[in-house]
């Protein structure tokens, strides 16, 4: 089950960065809702929000240790927590999408625009969420 959803997000991000990719220009954006939300090709060589451009063996490196973290903490940790398959999937899902992109081109493909926060993708949004419930896990179905 962990490897097959992971793999869903890995393909669903996957297909939304090359659809971006293939259909704008770098910096070049498509208003949805003006003045609220747009689809917007940036290249990030950098972490999120953009910080540390240009460290892409950093970032590999990071992506790399992050994995092998969330799978020990989940078959020695996780495991008894009502939300761990789901928080790891996420996790996984999202950091293996955003790896596969810098080991490919270098920099993640960016394009989700709201309102004047940083560009993301899908896949840092599995990567919020799966932190969010690893925090939550950690803090407060570990003691039961």
């Amino acid at each position: 089950m962990l490897i097959f959803y992971s793999s869903l997000i890995i393909i669903v991000d996957q297909l939304l960065k090359y659809l971006v990719r293939l259909n704008l220009q770098e910096n070049q954006k498509f208003e949805v809702i003006d003045n609220f939300f747009s689809i917007a090709f940036v290249k990030n060589t950098g972490a999120a929000f953009g910080i540390l451009k240009g460290q892409r063996i950093l970032f590999i490196t990071a992506a790399v240790i992050f994995f092998i973290f969330i799978l020990y903490l989940y078959f020695n940790e996780l495991r008894k927590c009502r939300f761990s398959l789901i928080t790891v999937v996420f996790l996984i899902g999202g950091s293996l999408s955003n790896l596969i992109d810098r080991i490919l081109f270098s920099y993640v493909t960016d394009f989700i625009s709201v309102l004047e926060f940083p560009v993301i993708n899908t896949a840092d949004i599995f990567i919020f969420l799966g932190v969010f419930m690893l925090i939550y896990q950690l803090i407060f179905e570990s003691e039961t």
